[in-house]
């Protein structure tokens, strides 16, 4: 279970988590517990032939809503209930331990929301609910152990994991895709995919954008994704006319980051980031990342390898690393292939999955 408003990290996690349980032979429910553009993440597990059950996310609490998971729960009797996200824990883990089943909760990030009253005991509650919890990264494990919101000897990590094989593209579809958003042949572009919400560092983005295509005029910036902020950054982005634009939901990753030439990851240490899904994607797609070196990006990022990792407080820094991978070719290209390796080595789909289903074995 999950709440939803759209397809953000954790959404696209689960599109393709929950068709590889199925395919190793777990029987899967999703339910969605919906809001905002819900429908963007829900058509797209039904395309993917995903068992769904749609209802209404409410009030963060919700007591009707957890009549209504009780109620799923008696009648799909799954062995077991994975609950995603602090609200989905709330309600479903307090859904389950009512109906008598056991829990699994997954922590995707390290929100200082937290390490505050009432949330603090209130999440600490419901992590003591489950019977496992799963840290998505050894830096979501720390904070977990930080702050307590479960038994130590009940976290285990399985980080996200990617079918790297279907990321490349040919140079065909490549072609395709920068056409289809505008970039000439020139054109060397920093894309961006993230929702446009505080301390995802779009802001410092475009400063370091705006410093690195001062010495690099090909440099173009595709922002990908919605969200509360896109006013007041297309307003702060006005000065670069034809060097940075905003493209809203992108639904088509993939085409997206193989029509780019890095990736850019600025979040801030503030947003509470718990792994970086689109750090590692861009990796599967051969190409390099610029990354803030705060939070689980380390963990995903190979510095110097893979990518380069900067400063979160340094324009000056991400702007050399834009321009250094802007003028070098031969480094982009190395980057992204050991980027590439390193997501088929480390980070994949099968592994993350093996590993989710022996958690659910832990429980029997």
């Amino acid at each position: 279970m999950q709440k939803a408003k759209g397809i953000g990290g954790s959404e696209r996690h689960l599109l393709s988590l929950l068709p590889a349980l199925a395919e190793a032979g777990v029987e899967v429910r999703m339910v969605v517990a919906a809001t905002g553009r819900a429908p963007d993440f829900t058509e797209r597990l039904r395309e993917l032939g995903v068992s769904l059950t749609v209802l209404r996310a409410g009030l963060h609490v919700n007591p009707l809503l957890v009549t209504a998971l009780r109620r799923e729960i008696r009648g799909f009797r799954p062995d077991l209930v994975h609950t995603h996200l602090i609200h989905a824990d709330l309600h479903g883990q307090l859904a389950a331990r009512v109906a008598g089943v056991a829990g699994v909760s997954s922590v995707h990030g390290t929100h200082d929301f937290y390490r505050r009253e009432p949330y603090r005991s209130a999440a600490r509650m419901i992590g003591r609910s489950a019977r496992l919890t799963i840290a998505i990264s050894q830096h979501v494990r720390r904070f977990i152990e930080d702050v307590r919101l479960s038994r130590e000897e009940a976290v285990r990590v399985i980080p996200y994991g990617i079918d790297a094989s279907g990321w490349l593209a040919s140079n065909a579809e490549r072609t395709c895709a920068r056409a289809s958003l505008g970039l000439d042949a020139g054109d060397i572009a920093v894309g961006v995919a993230s929702r446009l919400v505080p301390h995802k560092g779009h802001s410092f983005l475009l400063r370091g954008h705006a410093l690195a295509s001062r010495r690099v005029p090909t440099l173009r910036l595709l922002v990908a994704g919605d969200g509360p902020l896109r006013a007041d950054l297309e307003r702060e982005a006005s000065g670069l006319r034809g060097r940075v634009d905003f493209l809203g939901f992108v639904p088509d990753i993939q085409s997206f980051l193989n029509a780019c030439d890095v990736l850019a990851f600025p979040t801030q240490p503030e947003f509470g980031e718990g792994f970086g899904l689109a750090a590692l994607e861009a990796m599967a797609a051969s190409r390099p990342v610029v990354a803030t070196a705060v939070a689980s990006l380390p963990e995903v990022v190979s510095a110097g390898e893979t990518g380069i990792l900067v400063d979160p407080r340094s324009i000056g820094e991400l702007a050399a690393a834009l321009v250094r991978l802007a003028e070098d070719t031969t480094l982009r290209r190395a980057m992204g292939k050991r980027g590439r390796e390193r997501a088929r080595a480390m980070f994949s789909l099968e592994d993350m999955v093996a590993r989710t289903i022996a958690v659910y074995e832990e429980l029997h």
